[in-house]
């Protein structure tokens, strides 16, 4: 019988050579585009069957707030679906993850990821409802979504605490809009856990000594993918006792 380390390990043989045949980024301008395809129908095979996976799309909040655009959704079933004209738009509150992919990392690369995921807008504590037993709102608030960066390659990992460190000091961006890891595929895991760190709120400042960063062997080239589907999982804590109510929005458009 195969091991959960031979599935993962081999998974991450598979989305290499998958990225490879995906094009040379020099040549073929969809090479991208291919990638987050990959990406995305890894997740599609592995994530908790109440998420679902949208590409290509844009997340809003109240008072008309807007993301960019973000190249992986990672939405739960308690919400409302904005699926017309296949242009995928998300409430901010029906986001359990959202994953910028890139095909290499370096610091351009890096800090325009991190750009584009501090752009979702922030939760309406008003929208969310959480049943009595569960934790209190600002923790949930904390840590969903939870972001992260995917890549295919990278400049050496060690370099990951220096770009961020710098992006942040110059764009100060709240501590729950940190990827809370930075996957690059077979090599490395670079993971933020805000919900480790003592008294951790929105003001407070990204420090790089919260970043863990491991290098990859052989035998332990899987292991990001098998703790990104853990993280995710997650998730599904919340969802029993978790309400949306989007009275907010009707109010805002149509008041």
């Amino acid at each position: 019988m195969r091991t959960l380390r031979d599935y993962f390990n081999g998974l991450s043989d598979v989305l290499e050579k998958r990225a490879a045949l995906g094009g040379d980024p020099v040549e073929n301008i969809d090479v991208g585009t291919n990638r987050e395809v990959i990406c995305q129908e890894f997740l599609e095979k592995h994530i908790p069957r109440r998420f679902s996976i949208n590409s290509g799309g844009d997340i809003f909040g109240v008072r008309g707030a807007r993301s960019g655009q973000i190249d992986i959704l990672v939405n739960h079933d308690m919400s409302i679906n904005f699926e017309a004209n296949h242009k995928i738009r998300a409430a901010v509150e029906s986001v359990t993850a959202a994953v910028s992919v890139k095909s290499f990392l370096n610091k351009t690369s890096f800090q325009n990821a991190l750009a584009n995921l501090a752009t979702i807008p922030q939760c309406h504590p008003g929208v969310i409802h959480l049943g009595p037993l569960k934790p209190n709102l600002d923790r949930y608030l904390l840590t969903w979504p939870s972001l992260y960066v995917f890549a295919f390659d990278s400049v050496d990992p060690a370099n990951f605490g220096e770009y961020m460190t710098e992006y942040y000091g110059a764009n100060p961006t709240p501590l729950n809009r940190v990827p809370r890891a930075i996957v690059v595929n077979g090599k490395s895991l670079t993971t933020f856990l805000q919900y480790n760190i003592p008294g951790a709120d929105l003001s407070m400042s990204f420090d790089a000594k919260w970043l863990q960063t491991g290098n990859l062997n052989a035998a332990g080239r899987g292991s990001p993918l098998f703790w990104m589907m853990h993280e995710l999982a997650k998730g599904l804590t919340w969802l029993d006792d978790l309400y949306l109510d989007y009275g907010q929005y009707y109010t805002e458009v149509y008041g």
